[in-house]
C-alpha cells in the first residue's frame, strides 16, 4: 500500500526471519522491510520518540503497548493495532456429559488438551480456564491429567518411545518458570491439588526452564489463575453449578479475545453466544481457540485486541482514502479527462 515497514525482530525465535528476509527480497522493491534486532526495550522507544512511525501493529502484552504508544510525541496520529493478553475459557456444557456419543466428549478432551498446551500454552488464544459442571468436574480433571501424562517432555529434537519428538519443551526464560510456580503455589494453598503425577516439576536442575504441566483442580475465583494469564503450561478446572458463574467470568473478566463452547444443547449454546457477542472477538463451538488471520479476522475487545488483523483488514487499515471530487458539469469536460489521464493515482488499475 505503499508503505515502509519497520519489522522488530523478536528475541527469541528470531533466526526464522533469515527465511522472511530472503524471501521479502525477491517480492519487494529495495528498502521496503527493515528489520530491526535486539532489545525491545531498548530499540523500540527511540523508533516512537522520533515521530516518524505513523501505525503501530504490535503483539505482546499491555503494558508494553501502552509505553510505546505513549513514548510517540504525536499519539493523537498514531495508527494503533494490537493483540494482547487473553485469559479465554473453555465452557463444556451437561450435554456432553449426559450424550451416549461418546465422540463428543473424546472430541472436548482432544481440543483441551491441544488448545491448552499446544507451545506449552504460550500462545495468546490458548484456552486458560476450563469451566466443567459441578458433578463431571472432577472426572474430567482426571481425564485430562492422565492424557496430559502420557505428552513427551523434553528438548524439541529429543525422541521418545514410539518416535514421538516433545510435545511439552522449555519455556523462554527463568522469569516464566517462576511465575508458573507462584501461581501453582498460590493455587495449591487455596485448596486446588495436581492431578497429574510430578505436574509443575522442573526437569533438569536449578537452571532450566523445563516444566511438566500440572492439571489444577478444583479451581476456584480466590486463586490468581482464575484471572491471571498463565501463558504456560498450567491447566486449571473449574467447577460450576449454572452458566450464572460463566457470564460472570466473561461480565467481570478485563480480556476479551475468544472463547470455546463445548455441547450440543443448542439452547445452552445460544444463551452464552447472545452475551458473549459483545466481549469476545471470536466464539468457537467444538473446537479450540485460535487463529487464522488468512481466512478471518483476528480481533479482540478490551485489554485484549484493539483493531482487526487479516489480509484484507491490513490492506485497508495501512491506508486512508483519498477522494479527487469534481463538479458534474465538469464530468465529461477535458480539463477531468487530462488530469486523469495524467495523475497515476487517478489511473484505473485492474485487480
Amino acid at each position: 500500500m505503499g508503505n515502509i515497514c519497520i519489522l522488530k525482530i523478536p528475541t527469541i525465535g528470531g533466526l526464522v526471519h533469515l527465511l522472511t528476509m530472503e524471501a521479502f527480497s525477491k517480492a519487494l522493491p529495495p528498502g521496503t522491510i527493515h528489520f530491526v534486532a535486539g532489545s525491545g526495550r531498548s530499540t523500540m522507544p527511540p523508533l516512537m520518540e522520533s515521530g516518524k512511525i505513523d501505525a503501530l501493529a504490535f503483539i505482546g502484552g499491555s503494558g508494553a503497548a501502552d509505553e510505546l504508544i505513549a513514548s510517540h510525541p504525536h499519539p493523537h496520529r498514531l495508527k494503533v493495532f494490537l493483540q494482547l493478553e487473553a485469559n479465554n475459557m473453555a465452557i463444556y456444557l451437561k450435554d456432553l456429559f449426559e450424550s451416549k456419543d461418546n465422540a463428543l466428549l473424546n472430541n472436548a478432551l482432544e481440543q483441551a488438551i491441544i488448545g491448552s498446551l499446544s507451545y506449552n500454552g504460550q500462545r495468546c488464544t490458548a484456552l486458560k480456564v476450563h469451566f466443567v459442571p459441578t458433578a463431571h468436574a472432577a472426572e474430567f480433571a482426571q481425564q485430562l491429567a492422565d492424557r496430559v501424562s502420557e505428552m513427551p517432555v523434553g528438548l524439541p529434537w529429543q525422541q521418545h518411545a514410539g518416535d514421538k519428538y516433545s510435545k511439552i519443551t522449555p519455556l523462554p526464560t527463568d522469569k516464566r518458570i517462576q511465575y508458573m510456580q507462584e501461581l501453582l503455589q498460590d493455587a495449591l494453598a487455596k485448596g486446588a491439588k495436581i492431578m497429574n503425577p510430578n505436574g509443575g516439576e522442573v526437569l533438569g536442575g536449578p537452571e532450566s526452564t523445563l516444566m511438566r504441566p500440572a492439571v489444577l483442580f478444583p479451581v476456584t475465583s480466590d486463586m490468581r489463575i482464575y484471572v491471571e494469564e498463565q501463558f504456560g503450561p498450567l491447566v486449571p478446572v473449574v467447577p460450576y453449578d449454572d452458566l450464572t458463574t460463566i457470564k460472570e467470568f466473561a461480565r467481570d473478566g478485563i480480556y476479551g479475545q475468544q472463547a470455546s463452547i463445548f455441547g450440543h444443547d443448542a439452547a445452552a449454546v445460544a444463551s452464552l453466544v447472545d452475551p458473549f457477542s459483545t466481549v469476545f472477538g471470536k466464539i468457537n463451538l467444538n473446537r479450540q481457540c485460535g487463529r487464522s488471520p488468512d481466512e478471518w479476522p483476528f480481533s479482540g475487545r478490551r485489554s485484549s485486541a484493539m483493531g482487526s488483523m487479516s489480509v484484507t483488514h491490513a490492506l485497508r487499515e495501512f491506508s486512508t482514502p483519498t477522494l479527487v471530487s469534481f463538479g458534474a458539469d465538469e464530468e465529461r469536460s477535458d480539463f477531468v479527462q487530462q488530469v486523469a489521464a495524467q495523475a497515476k493515482f487517478l489511473q484505473h488499475v485492474n485487480p
